[in-house]
């Protein structure tokens, strides 16, 4: 991971300063000049400051002789190097926490207006949805691809510039305290919780722990600022703070203060109304199906009215968004309509995705055709979870079910079975072989079909659509 100081240039005793560390110069000046910021020796040159960090394979301690080698010039470590000369070393108790001291101090120096997302599901889609808003009165920064850890999501924040007036920031998390520490980093205007899943479910044991674990991002908003959350999710209603204000959004509870109704599908989009504090909105639409997203184009346009936009350009800014890569892209190849949905799953994220591809079925007149995947990190309740959405899947009527990986091939297509598939229609594929069950689906796939691929990451479910694609096209 390497980063481009968005200020321009630091020196190695200013940030010792910051850091709170000690400065020893080994064979050279105290005013050590670098540019960029990196994380992987492989990346040091003369332009960077190389952080050594303990991870739990690979300790960056080990390369600091690599990165001077290459020309790197100023490390922060934890402890000091052997045999390296020509090089300023900040020594400091916590090599991660001095990237959030630098990002903390870059950020005081620019006005922005800030904007922190977490959730269970859906907080990337979320945040593009939030960014391509602001975008349109902003100039926004926002975190790209997987910055939403405790190292990336300050890493990112190095890039801020005094151009920039908004940030969108993301912040993922795999056990407690991790968004708090991203939180009191950024030091958000405006949090957000997009809903309370099974995600991390086998690293925190219940959903009240994962919900103990998004609110985190309270911990570092302004006083005075705003907390918005899923209405229609019990393990945060009720919620209530005097320091920050608390807005609900939704569309099954009706006492939300920004609630959707009249909600429509159509050919790849979404249209629904909003009823507001400030009055109703008619006819919001959106390019990407699923009611699920329903729940992000709302949290979008209420933020946009929270930071004073009109709504001309909310409107167009909702417009404006497009799927990430292996998020819900909805396209046709050899004449069958494929939902690419291979990014992630969860027991939410798989619910939400079946029930595009039945919106998508009905209104093409297809058949509803899946290949599913296992789901990780769901713990003791991974059995059961699985289960579930074979279930709810069977209550679609659907025309094939392809399950990929021991844990779906098992436990989701029984769920399925229980629920009244029938088994002639359901192809388990407990060894995941991308080849063999491609050409499974290609002896049954044919034109009209309409065809969801959904995974777990690790499963790489998208080397099967890879395949299929390949001899379709």
């Amino acid at each position: 991971m390497k980063i481009k100081l968005g200020l321009g240039r630091l020196t190695a005793d200013k940030v010792a300063s910051i850091c709170d560390g000690t400065l020893y110069s080994v064979a050279c000046e105290n005013k050590v000049i670098f540019e960029t910021v990196c994380t992987d020796s492989r990346e040091a040159d003369n332009t960077s400051m190389f952080v050594a960090i303990r991870g739990e394979r690979v300790d960056g301690h080990s390369f600091i002789s690599n990165v001077v080698k290459q020309g790197c010039r100023c490390v922060i470590a934890e402890r000091l190097p052997l045999d390296v000369k020509g090089v300023a070393v900040i020594l400091v108790k916590d090599s991660v926490r001095a990237i959030r001291d630098i990002a903390e101090y870059i950020k005081s120096q620019v006005e922005i207006k800030t904007v922190a997302v977490t959730g269970s599901v859906g907080k990337t889609t979320t945040k593009e949805f939030i960014s391509a808003v602001l975008d349109r009165k902003y100039n926004l920064y926002k975190t790209e691809g997987n910055f939403n850890s405790t190292i990336g999501m300050p890493m990112s924040m190095l890039e801020l510039n005094q151009h920039h007036n908004a940030a969108v920031f993301e912040m993922g998390m795999s056990g407690l305290g991790e968004i708090e520490y991203m939180s009191e980093a950024a030091k958000p205007d405006v949090a957000i919780i997009t809903n309370i899943g099974s995600s991390h479910l086998e690293a925190l044991g219940s959903r009240e722990n994962i919900r103990r674990a998004k609110m985190e991002i309270a911990a570092g908003l302004k006083d005075g600022g705003t907390l918005f959350l899923n209405g229609d999710e019990p393990l945060l209603v009720g919620h209530e703070s005097d320091r920050y204000n608390v807005i609900y959004f939704g569309m099954k509870n009706e006492e939300c203060d920004y609630f959707a109704s009249n909600i429509r599908s159509t050919d790849g989009g979404m249209v629904f109304d909003m009823r507001t504090p400030g009055g109703e909105y008619k006819d919001i639409v959106i390019n990407i199906a699923g009611s699920h997203n329903v729940y992000n184009a709302m949290a979008a346009f209420s933020i946009g009215l929270k930071m004073e936009m009109t709504e001309i350009d909310i409107r167009e800014g909702l417009l404006s968004y497009h799927a990430a890569k292996m998020r819900q892209n909805i396209y046709t190849v050899g004449g069958i309509t494929v939902i690419e949905d291979c990014y992630n799953a969860s027991p939410e994220s798989m619910n939400a995705a079946i029930n595009v591809l039945g919106d998508t079925a009905k209104l093409k007149g297809g058949r509803m055709i899946a290949l599913l995947g296992d789901m990780r990190e769901l713990g003791t309740t991974t059995a059961e979870l699985h289960a579930g959405v074979g279930s709810y899947f069977a209550t679609k009527k659907p025309y094939y079910l392809f399950t990929y990986g021991e844990l779906s091939s098992e436990n989701l297509a029984n769920g399925a079975v229980k629920n009244g598939m029938s088994e002639k229609r359901i192809f388990r594929s407990p060894v995941t072989d991308a080849e063999a069950v491609g050409k499974k689906l290609l002896s049954v796939l044919k034109e009209g079909d309409v065809l969801l691929v959904k995974a777990s990451r690790g499963l790489a479910a998208e080397n099967v659509l890879n395949y299929v694609k390949t001899q379709l096209a």
